[in-house]
């Protein structure tokens, strides 16, 4: 159990680290678009981080729910809080951030109360645009009967897998994509994978240099051919693959911030413009200097609400800690 969680550990460590990288923004003032190295140095991992990022959810999901099956009112109650409550305070928080950063950006907030609601329902074009994930994360833990009840029969677990990656090649096209509900086929096989996985614990058969060999030839085979979903499936396979070994040689990498991977992804977002409208656009602007903010922008996205978070744990505040998402 230990080394599972070792490993599990490093792997989503290694995902929030994808997801900051990708959200760098260092703006080249000689193009006005962002630098090209910024999005050449996270292509190839484009397939992997979201689908990745699900397929840890629900593989949490089974590891400290499913399999030690709670009930169902305990489940809702503590993910409303858990989801629900960062999601309000986010959203919220967001909103009013990118309407003071007005100055700065390219894209302002025309500040009206029916644009601030539609915040809460309508991610793209809206300041809360990276909070779509929690509201994906939310509808999937309602479906936790579900899975529960699919967990008792291997013969259910097949089928509805099988259900998802169908669903996945459906094609659904609306024009107001509430809460994200018409995106969801595109995103429950991963995270239904991710329960599937950990259920039968096919982490055991990539083991060693050859289940890591294998599975990068076949991510590498997939991306060439641009073969939608398998190349996802292939690359969150490899990265377990790298991780199992990462385990056995230095087992506490990512150790500084991968016990805080849901308030990096709920509070980069503050530091890292930051970084790039202030420190980068305004006041050092040097291209011979590009390196050093870029990874400035990650240390900032990383380890500023590790800081932050650590300093909640310590506060008396509960109502705090709900809005970040701690325990």
């Amino acid at each position: 159990m230990k080394e599972r969680i070792e490993w599990l550990a490093l792997l989503r460590g290694l995902n929030i680290l994808l997801v900051v990288m990708f959200h760098v923004q260092l703006i080249d003032l000689s193009t006005g678009e962002n630098h090209a190295f910024c999005s050449a140095v996270c292509r190839p991992f484009n397939a992997i981080r979201m689908p990745l990022f699900i397929f840890c959810s629900g593989g949490l999901l089974y590891l400290s729910r499913i399999r030690k099956d709670w009930r169902v009112k305990d489940l809702y109650a503590d993910k409303f809080i858990r989801i629900g409550c960062p999601f309000l305070f986010f959203v919220t928080f967001y909103y009013f951030f990118k309407l003071a950063l007005n100055p700065f950006v390219k894209t302002k907030v025309a500040f009206s109360v029916h644009d601030f609601l539609m915040s809460f329902c309508l991610f793209p074009g809206h300041p809360s645009a990276h909070l779509w994930f929690l509201s994906v994360l939310f509808w999937f833990m309602l479906l936790y009967p579900l899975f529960r009840w699919l967990c008792l029969q291997s013969w259910r677990m097949w089928v509805f897998l099988f259900f998802c990656v169908a669903l996945y090649f459906v094609d659904i096209d609306v024009d107001n994509n509430y809460f994200y509900l018409f995106s969801l086929h595109k995103y429950l096989v991963y995270f239904f994978f991710g329960i599937f996985f950990f259920r039968y614990d096919l982490y055991n058969r990539l083991e060693g240099l050859a289940a890591l060999l294998l599975t990068a030839a076949l991510f590498a085979v997939c991306t060439m051919f641009d073969v939608p979903l398998l190349t996802s499936i292939a690359g969150i396979l490899l990265m377990i693959a790298i991780c199992r070994q990462l385990a056995r040689i230095c087992p506490a990498l990512f150790v500084s911030f991968r016990d805080y991977i849901y308030q990096i992804f709920l509070m980069s977002f503050i530091f890292q413009p930051f970084v790039e409208l202030i420190l980068w656009k305004k006041l050092f602007y040097n291209e011979h200097l590009f390196l050093l903010f870029y990874v400035l922008n990650i240390l900032a996205g990383i380890y500023l609400p590790v800081w932050i978070s650590r300093w909640a744990e310590r506060s008396r505040i509960r109502a705090l800690r709900v809005c970040l998402g701690l325990k």
